[in-house]
């Protein structure tokens, strides 16, 4: 799927949800992406100012970004000197939005027949400028051709990321650098960490967003990892060996939580959508646990005005 498409499916499903006038106050439980019989899938809604979500003695922060997003790196900046701050007393959750090629092909393709009706209110609402531009959004008669001139080539288990191949190789190295740091299977950080064992992670991270980009990040990573103190083997070789187990981890997450920007940030399982400085998200994690721990008082600078922009909406 190159970029354009991968645009194109997430303006489309955006649109749906927008159409289908999803709305609730945190939490609602929906059908899920498996059809009939599939396990209920928790969407969590933007929640307005001020944010309170659930308390609990070790709040658990879920935050989905690309590797190579600027504002998911700038959430990442955001979120690190929190991390330095709570380390183990926050159960921290770094996720990757990536696409199954051909399952995110046939899952677009119901939202991509053209409808008079449909059109006819995003042009009134503004979503699209006018008729014949929704059509080029809207240009199958049915699902089924769709699928036929899209979909029929691609081949399951192939993988994409919104900027690009190395994007996505950099997202897979990044699990399996939390992988190694950790020492557990991608997405099972729920149990009580050792303190500070995530520190690596931070800094291969931090250093990735400064130094290198999606169309270097191939020969730029492995300076940057053992710099952090990773051993750059261990994840080449994880990289090649899991790599279809761990994104596919990764898609379950993403479609669990309906996650289609980066970033997304959910803490107990309310998306947070105000600023993204430190303290902005300092004093959103804080306000998450049952009894705050003194570390909550602490300042990590001025709080900013509230942040938009993402990678993945329209």
């Amino acid at each position: 799927m190159n970029r354009k498409i991968s645009f194109l499916i997430i303006f489309l499903l955006l649109v749906a949800a927008f159409l289908a006038g999803s709305t609730a106050a945190k939490i609602k439980y929906g059908k899920g992406q498996g059809g009939p019989g599939a396990t209920p899938s928790l969407v969590p809604e933007p929640t307005l100012p001020p944010f309170t979500p659930r308390k609990s003695a070790r709040p658990e922060v879920k935050f989905f970004v690309m590797s190579f997003c600027p504002y998911g790196n700038q959430a990442e900046a955001g979120l690190e000197p929190v991390y330095r701050l709570l380390k183990d007393k926050v159960d921290w959750q770094p996720k990757y939005i990536v696409d199954d090629k051909k399952a995110s092909c046939e899952q677009s393709c119901p939202y991509r027949v053209y409808d008079e009706a449909r059109c006819q209110e995003l042009v009134e609402t503004q979503k699209v400028p006018d008729i014949e531009t929704c059509k080029t959004y809207f240009p199958y008669k049915t699902a089924a051709e769709c699928l036929e001139k899209e979909c029929l080539s691609l081949k399951p288990g192939e993988f994409s990321s919104l900027h690009g191949q190395q994007e996505l190789n950099q997202d897979v190295r990044e699990i399996c650098a939390l992988k190694e740091a950790v020492g557990v299977g991608s997405g099972v950080l729920g149990a009580k960490l050792e303190e500070g064992i995530l520190d690596k992670w931070w800094k291969f991270v931090s250093l990735v967003n400064d130094k290198c980009n999606a169309n270097d990040a191939d020969s730029c990573w492995k300076e940057q990892a053992q710099t952090a103190g990773f051993e750059t083997g261990k994840i080449s070789s994880c990289s090649q060996s899991q790599i279809k187990n761990l994104l596919n981890a990764e898609i379950t997450e993403v479609q669990k939580y309906q996650v289609s920007g980066s970033p997304t940030v959910i803490i107990n399982d309310t998306i947070y959508n105000g600023g993204r400085s430190p303290e902005d998200y300092k004093k959103a994690i804080c306000s998450a646990f049952e009894n705050p721990p003194e570390e909550c008082s602490q300042s990590l600078g001025p709080e900013s005005a509230t942040t938009s922009g993402g990678c993945g909406t329209p």
